[in-house]
Order: structure tokens, then C-alpha cells, then sequence
């Protein structure tokens, strides 16, 4: 009977540790999930389960809704935008400014909540650490050549509505325009960062895709008067993306190419 009584006893004894143990890992797990997963108890509609977001930004002309991007700027996912608040919220960390004032930043050291957002939107799809940076290299030299040819696509079709004779591509305004859209990371202004002027220029610092971008030029009376300026006639396109899938946008409009673009370049 003793023997039984031991034997019942182990018996019972396993089966609470089998419980405990299995008790615990669950709850493990379901706190891991927890912690591994920012969007948890917010809805995020999966568009693509494959491609890297490198960016999230609002949608152009629908400020309710925010959405993944990918390098070459298709939508990859998509959440409200009041849900996008909610998870910087929850998540943001509170830095004092030495000048005065708090600063809400993204957790984990990041710089931006767009480069922040984009990775975790990656995690919730089981992709890799790397693979937003690892999709922004590898797209950069092809997007980058393809939206200045479609900026500048898109500029003379505004033109054509206007009546105005399409701008033509040159060169030396092309090589200036690019050369202003990375100096624009270092200075976001009509002044270069030697100190000289740029020149009859627009620029945008917006994460759009051209349409984008061309719209918000157009829906400003200052960028679509130069857009729309009869008395110039050539053209240059720039598009600087930065390691973080930043966007820096640069048009450059002239009368006499060979002459000023030539100067701003060399002089």
C-alpha cells in the first residue's frame, strides 16, 4: 500500500510538473510574441508577405491612412494612421533636449520612426534584420535613374495641360541636378553648402514617389509657377536616396544650359 501510495504520489508529482513546465512555456511564448510583435491589438493589412518596406508615410491626398513602402515605393502593408500614433505612443522614449523641451524618439537607438516602423513591419512578416537596408542598396542606382526620368515626365505633362512646350532634357542640367539633391541632405536649402546660390531650382524633402511629389509641387503657387515658366526651356532631375530610405528631390530649369549650369558645376 505504502509502495502504491509512493508510486500514485510521483505519478501525480510529474504530471504538476508536466503542467508547470507547459504552463510556463506557454506563458514564455505568448510574452516573447508579445514583446517580438509592436502591431499586437492593432490592425495592420499585409499587402505583400516578400518585399522589404524600407519607409512608411502617409498616403498621398489621404491623410488617414499610412502605409509600407517598398524600395522601389509599392505598398507593402498598410495601417490607419490613428493606429500609427498609437504605436508611437506606446513605444516612444521620452529624451530631454539640452536646449530645452523633450523629444519623443523611436526605441532601440533609431534616429527616425519611419526607418523604426519599417523594420518592425519586417519582423511582423518574419524578414530578416538586414533586409530593409540589404533591398535599399540593392534598388538605389536603378530607382534612383528611373524617378528623375519620370519626374521629368511628369513635369511636362503639367505643361502640356498649361499649353507650354515640353522642357528639354540636357545634360549638364541633369549632372547639376543630382549633384544638388545629395547636397541637399547636407543642407535643405536654396543656398549650397559652400555658401552659393542655386540657381532657379525647386526641392522636396517629401517620402513620395514622383506623382507625389509633382502634386505637392503643383498644389504650391511658388513650385508650379516655375514649373509652368514660359521663358525657360531646359530641364535637370535629381533623386538622392539616403542609406535610411530617405528621399531628397531637386529641378533644375534654365534658359542657356551651356553657359550657367556649366558655371554652377565647375565654377
Amino acid at each position: 500500500m505504502k509502495n502504491t501510495n509512493k508510486l500514485l504520489a510521483g505519478f501525480l508529482a510529474i504530471i504538476a510538473l508536466f503542467c508547470m513546465t507547459g504552463f510556463t512555456a506557454n506563458a514564455a511564448t505568448q510574452v516573447s510574441a508579445t514583446a517580438a510583435n509592436v502591431f499586437e491589438g492593432y490592425k495592420v493589412t499585409v499587402l505583400d508577405k516578400t518585399t522589404p518596406a524600407v519607409n512608411v508615410r502617409g498616403r498621398v491626398n489621404d491623410r488617414n491612412v499610412m502605409v509600407f513602402v517598398s524600395a522601389d515605393d509599392k505598398e507593402v502593408g498598410v495601417m490607419s494612421r490613428s493606429d500609427y500614433l498609437a504605436v508611437i505612443e506606446k513605444h516612444k522614449i521620452v529624451v530631454q533636449v539640452p536646449a530645452g523641451g523633450i523629444l519623443h524618439a523611436p526605441p532601440n537607438g533609431y534616429s527616425n520612426w519611419h526607418n523604426w516602423f519599417a523594420d518592425e513591419f519586417n519582423k511582423h512578416r518574419s524578414l530578416t534584420a538586414k533586409s530593409r537596408t540589404e533591398a535599399v542598396a540593392s534598388n538605389t542606382a536603378d530607382t534612383i535613374e528611373e524617378y528623375r526620368q519620370e519626374l521629368i515626365r511628369l513635369v511636362n505633362l503639367e505643361r502640356e495641360k498649361a499649353g507650354l512646350p515640353a522642357y528639354i532634357v540636357n545634360d549638364k542640367c541633369m549632372e547639376y541636378s543630382q549633384i544638388r539633391a545629395a547636397e541637399l541632405v547636407t543642407l535643405f536649402s536654396h543656398t549650397r553648402p559652400d555658401g552659393a546660390n542655386a540657381g532657379y531650382e525647386i526641392i522636396s524633402a517629401k517620402s513620395y514617389a514622383p506623382d507625389g511629389v509633382v502634386t505637392a509641387w503643383m498644389d504650391s503657387p511658388g513650385h508650379r509657377a516655375a514649373i509652368l515658366n514660359a521663358n525657360r526651356k531646359y530641364v535637370g532631375a535629381g533623386c538622392y536616396i539616403t542609406s535610411n530610405g530617405g528621399l531628397y528631390w531637386q529641378m533644375y530649369f534654365e534658359r542657356d544650359p551651356e553657359v550657367y549650369a556649366n558655371t554652377l558645376i565647375f565654377g
